[in-house]
């Protein structure tokens, strides 16, 4: 009866860590890969990652992650973009 009990503990543990992975991790990334691609176009089915576009593309997501980063840590979104590019200058 009692690995009963310890089963369901490990199982709701790995629900919850499961669930956290793929909203914190797995559907952002996909998220930004979209991005990525609707900014590259029609593009996308022929150039290579060293193309001019596809740096282009991501510096572009670079920087709305870094202006939503600085979002949430309470600027303001003018703000955030003088940071963000100062950020991705000296990186």
């Amino acid at each position: 009866m009692i690995w009963f009990k310890i089963m369901e503990i490990l199982i709701l543990i790995l629900v919850v860590v499961g669930g956290w992975v793929l909203f914190k991790i797995i559907i952002p990334s996909i998220q930004m890969t979209r991005d990525q691609m609707k900014d590259i176009g029609e593009a996308s089915k022929y150039v290579k990652s060293d193309d001019p576009i596809v740096s282009t593309a991501v510096d572009k997501t670079k920087f709305k992650y870094v202006v939503n980063k600085y979002k949430k840590m309470g600027y303001t979104e003018a703000e955030a973009k003088v940071m963000a590019r100062d950020e991705l200058r000296n990186n």
